[in-house]
């Protein structure tokens, strides 16, 4: 977790483009990554959603090798009815009928979703016969808590089924129904969200890494992007909110106190530790890190240690230090599982 903030508390907004934006990623990304394909090409209604999608989806099959549980990766990133305010949802029924099913958001270039046919604005109405939930229902949900669940039950619904094999789609598009073959290939479990916020912070609830749009704007590189992909994917695959939750560290001010803060910092380094390790698998940069945590902590550090929810400058440099002596010393892992 980069810094805490009542982000929890807001709706995601999602504001859509009024078309979709082709994006064709060129050679020299093709050059950095064996999970592009020009010939695949990438489709987008939002490009700062895609180049979110594009490294988490390289980090998460090229650093396959270090992931004990395996995920079906297809580079496709799906949207919802109730993540939209009212104009939104009318926009999104209008142009694409979001009103019957999850909708595709992007598809990253030479994923399986991009090579399926699969395109941005299309809307998925079922998977292997069965119908998703409905999304005029999850609209009527009031509560945040209950909708998200339903949103992220729909997400899990096409999971299981691409868990068994390639699966069978029922997909609309442009008024007509047609069928598409959608497969994956295994890496790690990497879902990650793009929140429209100008409030500075990434964070990671056990399942989801979350993005704000400030964060983003704050990077200065995908090598950057990687790395912070890569902290917030380790403490999902080291457990570290189950951990803090059963060692019941409370959340708020009292989170950077005493005991409670040593917990904390001893996840964060282990989550910087393993990130770094992760970006380096996917062929990123990882010296990037010194001047993005020197950038950080300059603009946001927090005055007092004892409110501080993450090491100092300090202790992370000597994390990034002695990771990238050991790394330098090890031949880097094959792509892939």
């Amino acid at each position: 977790m980069i810094r805490p903030t009542r982000l929890y508390d807001r709706r995601v907004i999602r504001t859509a483009f009024l078309a979709v934006v082709l994006v064709s990623l060129g050679a020299s990304s093709a050059a950095h990554s064996s999970a592009v394909d020009t010939e695949a090409p990438a489709t987008t209604l939002r490009k700062a959603d895609l180049r979110v999608a594009t490294v988490a989806y390289r980090l998460g099959l090229e650093a396959a090798s270090l992931c004990a549980d395996h995920y079906p990766l297809t580079g496709l990133l799906l949207h919802h009815l109730p993540e939209y305010d009212a104009a939104g949802r009318a926009i999104e029924i209008e142009r694409y009928g979001l009103d019957r099913g999850p909708g595709v958001l992007l598809t990253v270039a030479g994923s399986p979703a991009a090579r399926s046919g699969l395109l941005a604005g299309d809307v998925l109405l079922a998977v292997d016969g069965a119908p998703f939930a409905d999304p005029r229902a999850m609209v009527r949900e009031k509560d945040r808590k209950v909708w998200r669940r339903q949103v992220e039950a729909s997400e899990t619904q096409l999971e299981t089924a691409l868990a068994q094999g390639p699966a069978r789609l029922r997909v609309l598009r442009g008024g007509r129904e047609i069928d598409v073959t959608l497969a994956s290939v295994p890496g790690c479990p990497i879902r990650v969200r793009l929140a429209r916020s100008d409030q500075f912070n990434a964070f990671s609830d056990g399942r989801y890494v979350t993005f704000t749009t400030a964060m983003l704007d704050f990077l200065r590189s995908d090598d950057e992007l990687a790395i912070l992909l890569g902290h917030e994917l380790a403490h999902n695959l080291l457990g570290h909110k189950e951990r803090l939750e059963q060692e019941h560290v409370p959340q708020g001010l009292l989170r950077g106190v005493g005991a409670n803060a040593d917990k904390v910092w001893q996840t964060e380094a282990e989550a910087d530790r393993l990130g770094l390790r992760l970006a380096w698998a996917a062929g990123y940069d990882i010296r990037a890190a010194a001047d993005l945590w020197h950038r950080y902590y300059a603009a946001h550090d927090v005055p007092l240690q004892i409110f501080r929810t993450h090491p100092s400058l300090h202790a992370r440099q000597a994390i990034l230090e002695a990771t990238v002596a050991e790394l330098e010393r090890t031949p880097r892992p094959p792509a892939g599982p």
